[in-house]
């Protein structure tokens, strides 16, 4: 029977690995989102849509190591398609929105879990099934910047990830 067990929202159904941005401009279409390009360990980078630009300098994104959760339905935002979503830290009153950064020496492509969630990514993650929008509200900061799940924090093979603000949403 597939009843509650497959509608629960685990944060292992997200496909998270670090990326470097290898190339980022302003979105055509739209003044306050970038358009980048995200080696994420795959034969060619990925395309993204971010809405930092009020909030990172575009010299600070340029090769910039972040996290991107890779296995979103793509998604066209203003007439041009996103193949991911950079993972950030945002203060409450959203005045401050910061990638979350994966610990040095990680590479692009490093997978990103969480202790105790050990099941495989989905493919896709179905919007209709509204899995991030369950997971966000256990998706914070520690006091210290240190990003998490339900108060365990996320890591590479090389340690934790880390950000500048502390008790704040991760999206």
């Amino acid at each position: 029977k597939k009843g509650a067990e497959d509608d629960e929202a685990r944060i292992d159904m997200l496909d998270l690995r670090v990326g470097q941005i290898t190339k980022v401009g302003k979105h055509p279409n739209a003044d306050a989102l970038y358009l980048e390009e995200i080696d994420v360990g795959e034969d060619a980078p990925r395309q993204v849509i971010s809405g930092l630009v009020k909030f990172v300098p575009i010299e600070e994104m340029q090769n910039r190591k972040v996290v991107v959760v890779c296995n979103l339905k793509p998604a066209k935002m203003r007439d041009v398609m996103s193949y991911g979503m950079v993972l950030c830290a945002s203060s409450e009153a959203k005045d401050r929105v910061v990638p979350v950064a994966p610990p040095e020496g990680s590479a692009p492509g490093d997978r990103v879990t969480v202790a105790g969630f050990e099941q495989p990514p989905l493919e896709e993650v179905n919007p209709k099934k509204k899995i991030l929008e369950r997971l966000f509200p256990d998706m914070k900061t520690d006091a210290a910047g240190v990003p998490g799940y339900k108060g365990v924090p996320f890591t590479t093979s090389r340690g934790q990830l880390s950000s500048p603000v502390p008790g704040a949403y991760v999206s």
